[in-house]
């Protein structure tokens, strides 16, 4: 209760939550030249007992005597004392106990320093400062802003952590929107830090601004080019607002860099080029990611790398995919696959072979055209008996289509075997 009420005196004395932008005092954190509230400097008059057993626990406290130096202000006490003394005391203790690791204890008497209000500015500021960034370490954020508005209502020259930590705390309450311009301001007065970029991006992203997060990620790639993930952020963006050329561009400074190693976006990249018109390239990303081992040569993966070859017409490295499926295949489709590849380069023997490989393995959804596709290749090769006993094979497994054209082959090949 004793905290909550702690918590509950700088709220009020804030003034400001619930206020919208309209309403904020001239010392707003947020206002364009604001201006800071005044503050009285209070008393510091020191009874002379107060000041040697202070003292003495100041000297015990640098030389690591923790135990002692509590001591010293226990004999102290706090009946009778001055708002500055005892304002000193409690912040003596505070100092005490956060030595000590005890950060319960150390928050406590910082909050009853706060509530006292009768250290000189600038160390009242500290403190109050101090208790801001222990409500944020204990998840209190709501409380952890209500400090740090107050802070803020004397503070002259605010440093960009302040302004970070009001935005993350927001963040964490899940209000992003309002985060947001704490975020931006600490980003804007503060040397590029990547953590706190990311913070910000993180924000636009959530809250569905995307071309303001396209600008923040492509000005972090430019400071950090050699982070990957960056690349990463930017592709998705770019792929989120249906900019695909975009999106190659940025994998592909990736790759070229050696930055991209997850397998998703090879992938990603590979599918981009194959989509964009440049299946060669895709193929050969996605070949030299198999090679390196960055990316899986499963059953899937080889069919992306199979058709990559196959829409680029390159016959020769997508013959060799088509052999690893074929061994991963339970049927005979891979091999006929290939022949018809074979086949369009004229390789009649290798489309001789292939099919056989097909046939023999079976489980064709259209095996006359497998017999159809040998018996041309064998007629090419004038194996004239084995090309017209294929077309006829085609005439008892084919469909309509096929044995009609079975039926013409085995014409021609007569034909051809009789001038002979």
């Amino acid at each position: 209760m004793r905290r909550l009420a702690a918590a509950t005196a700088i709220l009020a004395a804030t003034g400001v939550l619930g206020a919208t932008s309209g309403e904020w005092p001239a010392w707003h954190p947020l206002r364009e030249a604001r201006k800071v509230e005044p503050r009285e400097e209070p008393s510091t008059t020191m009874n002379e007992r107060v000041h040697r057993q202070l003292s003495l626990a100041h000297e015990l406290l640098g030389e690591g005597e923790l135990d002692e130096a509590l001591s010293s202000l226990d004999r102290v006490g706090t009946r009778n004392l001055r708002p500055y003394e005892l304002a000193q005391i409690h912040q003596t203790y505070g100092f005490i106990y956060a030595q000590q690791g005890e950060d319960d204890e150390a928050l406590a008497a910082f909050e009853r320093c706060v509530e006292l209000d009768a250290l000189p500015t600038f160390v009242q500021q500290g403190i109050v400062y101090s208790v801001a960034s222990y409500y944020a370490a204990q998840a209190r954020y709501a409380d952890s802003n209500d400090a740090a508005l107050r802070w803020f209502r004397h503070e002259a020259d605010p440093g960009a952590d302040a302004y970070m930590l009001v935005g993350v705390n927001h963040v964490q309450q899940g209000a992003m929107l309002e985060g947001l311009p704490y975020v931006r301001r600490a980003n804007t007065i503060s040397t590029p830090r990547e953590a706190w970029m990311r913070v910000e991006l993180a924000i636009l992203v959530e809250t569905g601004q995307t071309a303001e997060a396209i600008a923040l990620a492509e000005k972090m790639v430019g400071l950090w080019p050699d982070v990957a993930s960056h690349y990463e952020t930017l592709a998705g963006l770019f792929l989120e607002a249906d900019q695909d050329d975009r999106a190659l561009a940025a994998l592909s400074v990736a790759w070229l860099r050696g930055l991209l190693e997850a397998e998703h976006l090879i992938l990603t990249l590979a599918r981009l080029n194959m989509h964009q018109d440049n299946p060669a390239r895709g193929a050969a990303i996605l070949a030299a990611a198999m090679d390196a081992g960055q990316v899986e040569p499963t059953f899937e993966h080889l069919e992306l790398l199979l058709n990559g070859w196959a829409s680029a017409r390159e016959s020769v490295p997508a013959a060799a995919v088509v052999d690893r499926l074929a061994d991963m295949a339970e049927d005979g489709e891979y091999h006929l696959r290939k022949a018809l590849l074979l086949n369009e380069d004229g390789d009649w023997e290798g489309v001789a072979n292939a099919t056989e490989q097909a046939l023999e393995k079976g489980g064709l959804a259209r095996p006359g055209e497998a017999w159809v596709l040998r018996g041309v290749a064998l007629a090419e090769l004038a194996r004239f008996p084995d090309a017209i006993a294929a077309f006829e094979s085609a005439g008892r497994e084919g469909d309509e289509t096929e044995r009609r054209n079975a039926a013409a082959w085995i014409t021609y090949v007569q034909g051809r075997a009789a001038a002979q």
